[in-house]
This record gives structure tokens, sequence and C-alpha cells, in this order.
């Protein structure tokens, strides 16, 4: 079995030598994608034995990751282990990633804060994982403790079938929302991250974690557009009903057509229809294509 740690870096050069060196204990080779650093991230990487695909530029974390999928997928990689290149991830977790590939026939092994207590994490930051877990289940139908965690194993199958589009932090929730279309299989297991260590993200966390909810949000509306269309059309159909019947109501006491909520109602009649037929109609095109995209297969 071909094993490879991946690590995604941008500007570590302190701490991707360490990172390296430790992950090349437990795996075949390591990988550092670098995104497109001002520092001395590429050659401490490389003196400390490590494969470095460089992107010039920075194009973004999901991009980085993008590249990652795209070396082990083309060096014929049996499980990719990713983890972050600032120290934040203690590589001595490695084994247990691997070893819950190859026992529990997993294709995506996360790597969960929240399966054992854990008092390190910032209190606001359980706060905003807990609402992208949330619509991280809503969008993508399956069940993690730790959606946001970067922490993650990868199997051939996982490897071969998941494509990233996202460049940006939001990758990471983008992959999980393709775990029921590809039919992999997830399994968690326990690990601690540090949160004491300085510089570790270039993104505050409140602008992060909106950025990962709208992401979400978009791939919600592709994936499931008669959920959005046809929600938003019912609600308007309803609103426009209830303004109906306070127009019918007014006209029998005073005989007189209120001409503004008249408009209003014809109006939000109009949408509502229109918003519903557009659901239906992007959801039987978004079923043709999963049709067509499986005969492909």
């Amino acid at each position: 079995m071909k094993t490879l740690a991946a690590i995604p870096c941008h500007d570590e050069g302190l701490a991707i030598g360490s990172v390296v060196l430790k992950a090349r204990k437990y795996v075949d080779c390591v990988l550092v994608v670098d995104d497109g650093s001002t520092d001395d991230t590429v050659e401490v990487a490389e003196a400390a034995g490590a494969v470095v695909v460089s992107h010039g530029v920075n194009k973004g974390y999901g991009a980085a990751i993008r590249s990652c999928f795209n070396y082990a997928k083309g060096n014929g990689l049996d499980v990719m282990v990713i983890l972050d290149g600032d120290g934040q991830h203690n590589p001595s977790y490695i084994p247990g990633f691997i070893e819950a590939a190859k026992t529990g026939k997993a294709d995506v092994v996360i790597g969960s804060r929240f399966l054992e207590k854990n008092e390190t994490i910032p209190k606001y930051r359980i706060v905003g994982m807990k609402v992208l877990n949330m619509f991280t289940r809503l969008v993508g139908n399956m069940e993690t403790t730790d959606s946001q965690s970067g922490y993650r194993a990868y199997s051939r199958r996982a490897i071969e079938g998941i494509r990233i589009r996202n460049s940006d932090m939001g990758a990471g929730s983008e992959i999980l929302t393709q775990v029921g279309d590809c039919n992999l299989n997830v399994v968690e297991i326990p690990i601690d991250v540090r949160y004491d260590i300085d510089g570790t993200s270039s993104k505050n966390p409140v602008s992060h974690g909106f950025g990962v909810l709208m992401d979400l949000i978009r791939i919600f509306e592709y994936k499931r557009p008669l959920h959005v269309f046809g929600g938003i059309g019912i609600l308007m159909l309803g609103i426009g009903t209830i303004v109906g019947v306070w127009v019918i109501k007014s006209y029998d006491i005073s005989g007189i057509l209120p001409l503004g909520p008249t408009l209003l109602m014809i109006l939000l009649f109009i949408i509502g229809t229109f918003a519903t037929f557009t659901g239906i109609i992007l959801h039987s095109i978004a079923q043709l294509f999963d049709r067509l995209k499986a005969k492909g297969e």
C-alpha cells in the first residue's frame, strides 16, 4: 500500500521543515503544495525531503487541495493523508488515519476535535463549527462531528472520485457534500489541534466561516434547486394568499378594491408561480445531468 502525506501551505517556512520530517516517519512520500509562498517554504520543505509542487502565485486553499488530489491520482497512491503545515496538526496521528482507512474500509477518515472532550478550542469557534456542521449535513446528507477539520485521509476510491471546484476555504465542505454522490464510507478518529501557535491562519475566523457558509449555500442551490426555488415560490404564494384574503375582506366591507394591496397580491402570485416552476425545471435538469454522469462513469 503506497501512502502519502500531503501538506498544503503558504508562507510556513518556520514550521514546514519540522512537519515534513515528522510525517516522513509514517508514509512512503511527503508532498508539500506551496501556494505562492513569499518566504523560504519551498527551500525548507525540499531540504527536509519533501516533494514540492509550487503554484507560483497564491491560488487559495482549495486550489492547493486540488493539487494534492491530482498528485495522488497521478502517482497511484492508495491512501493520502492531508494535514496543515503550520504545526497545528500533529503528524503522529498519521498511522491512526492509515489504519482506519485499511481496517475500517473507510474512504474518508476525518480527524475530529469533538469525539473526545477538548477544552483548547475557543468557544466562538465551536459555535461557528456547529453551524457549518449543520449546513454540511443539510447539503451533503451526511453526519460528521467536525466538517471543518483539515486533517483527513482519503482512499484511492475517494482520490479518484472527488472533484474539487472551490479554490478557497470552502473546499473541505465541498468534498463532504460529494460523499453520498460517490458512495464513499466515512469514519472519524479523535485528534487534538494546537491553538497556541501564532499566525496559523491568514483569514479572520468570522470571515472564513461566513465564506464557507456562502459556498455551502451555493452548492445547495446547485444540488437541490427544487428545495430552494420551490421553497421561495411556496412562501411567495402563501404571502400572496394572505394578502388576497385581506383584499377580499376589504372589498366586502367598503365595496372598493384597494389598488396597492391588489397589485402586491398579483406580483406575489407571479413571483411565486415563476419560482416554483423554475425549481421544478432546474430539478429536472439536475436529475438528467446526474443520470448522464452515472452512465459516463
